[in-house]
């Protein structure tokens, strides 16, 4: 029996979502990321249906990829998601040659009143804009 008082039939629940929360779990588990093929051997999926749903998940923001190790991470976004008001995050991108190299992400815990936030999300983003220019040659 199902923890919520009812048993659901196989036909009736979804894999792709049941697979996408196994790739998520294994990313929670490894905060230096995980490339493609070590998440494939980790969950038990087929590489090619790990790599569509973490391209579902990458189009979502809810996970990100390193450009150069291309190993994968929980994006700001899926934080927000399991832990809403419990952490204020800002995220803007640093952009290189028009191009996300990095993330520059500012983590609060406690509550922040709406002026607050708005001023925050500006200074990040005003942040991620100066690291960006010095990545110009």
């Amino acid at each position: 029996m199902e923890p919520w008082g009812f048993e659901m039939a196989a036909q009736e629940t979804c894999p792709s979502v049941r697979n996408a929360f196994r790739l998520l779990e294994s990313l929670a588990g490894s905060p230096d990321g995980m490339r493609l093929t070590h998440l494939a051997d980790a969950t038990g999926l087929p590489k090619s249906s790990t790599h569509r749903i973490l391209g579902t998940l990458e189009e979502l923001e809810i996970v990100c990829r390193e450009e150069g190790a291309g190993a994968y991470h929980l994006a700001a976004r899926w934080r927000r998601v399991v832990a809403p008001g419990r952490v204020a995050e800002f995220s803007a991108p640093v952009v290189a040659d028009g191009v996300a190299v990095a993330g520059l992400t500012l983590r609060l815990r406690g509550q922040v009143s709406s002026g607050s936030r708005d001023r925050l999300s500006r200074l990040v983003a005003d942040l991620a804009y100066a690291v960006s220019r010095r990545f110009r040659v």
